[in-house]
């Protein structure tokens, strides 16, 4: 049973049903027992990897995003568009010409500009670049409806989920919190092995039946501690990005020296020579010294992700 509101995660070993209960309960499977059944004025909407094939080849961006059943202005569809990095001319393309990850934006866009309000997510932020990600969880924020998903990115987990259902064999767990209170309870070594636990055998404690906590409390935590990791991970992400732009600027620059001592006449001028070749060990020094720092620095965002 999924409550209203409620933003529930689905963890669990890969095989252990994940997907096929996300189908049954967007009615895409039928069970073979029990029942399915929906709450009073309850619509389900479900995305998953093969939604963009639904998407209109011919149909271009902005005609596919307004193609739905809700009335829709041009302007609310450009803003969403804009949200997912299809601006200015891009709403012009046609479907057939997008890469995959712009056809997987697209078929967000179409299910966000008219949402369900039970809306369940097969791996959501596939094919997604990081912008993107941050994007649909934006999206979500605001979304009010109620929301179960599956996903294997653990920053896009921790941003969305404050519930979490642990598979495994045809059972069912509930941890009445977000994903690092089930990383807590289930003791997992670390943030990406909880996606998987149980797969080995590893004991995996479900919690109480009833837990009395202060549920307000828990989520002002939670929501601050994702904010506080967002906010590092984005400091981090520019910090990545200096350094790449350092590095092809002192790259370029080496190039371009080289390239002028390789010419005989450089040397027709021994000053302009000893200039160059003087530049030239300054922009090695500088790239050798900026290549550690953006190791260093990549792989702190990939602890964040």
């Amino acid at each position: 049973e999924v409550e209203r509101g409620q933003r529930t995660v689905l963890v669990g070993p890969n095989g252990a049903g994940k997907s096929t209960l996300l189908k049954l309960m967007a009615g895409v499977l039928e069970p073979q027992a029990g029942t399915r059944d929906l709450g009073h004025n309850v619509k389900a909407g479900y995305f998953s990897q093969n939604r963009v094939d639904v998407l209109n080849p011919a149909a271009t961006v902005l005609e596919e995003a307004t193609d739905c059943p809700q009335a829709l202005t041009e302007e609310r569809a450009r803003t969403i568009l804009g949200t997912f990095l299809f601006r200015g001319d891009d709403v012009f393309k046609r479907v057939s010409v997008l890469s995959g990850g712009e056809k997987s934006r697209l078929a967000l866009v179409k299910l966000l500009l008219d949402p369900p309000n039970l809306l369940l997510m097969d791996e959501p932020t596939t094919h997604l670049d990081m912008a993107s990600i941050d994007a649909l969880i934006a999206a979500l924020e605001l979304y009010e409806g109620t929301l179960v998903f599956i996903s294997h990115d653990v920053h896009f987990i921790r941003a969305i989920s404050a519930h979490t259902i642990h598979v495994n064999a045809g059972k069912l767990r509930n941890f009445p919190g977000g994903y690092d209170y089930y990383l807590q309870k289930t003791q997992a070594e670390t943030a990406r092995a909880g996606l998987t636990l149980g797969s080995n055998g590893a004991p995996v404690k479900a919690a109480p039946a009833k837990v009395k906590v202060d549920r307000r409390a828990q989520k002002r935590a939670e929501a601050e501690a994702r904010q506080a990791r967002s906010r590092e991970r984005r400091g981090v992400e520019k910090e990545v990005k200096r350094l790449e732009g350092e590095i092809q600027k002192a790259e370029q620059k080496i190039k371009e020296l080289t390239a002028e001592l390789e010419k005989p006449e450089t040397y027709e001028n021994p000053a302009r020579a000893m200039t160059i070749n003087r530049e030239l060990i300054s922009a090695q020094t500088t790239l050798d010294c900026l290549t550690p720092e953006w190791e260093t620095a990549a792989g702190k965002l990939e602890e964040l992700q």
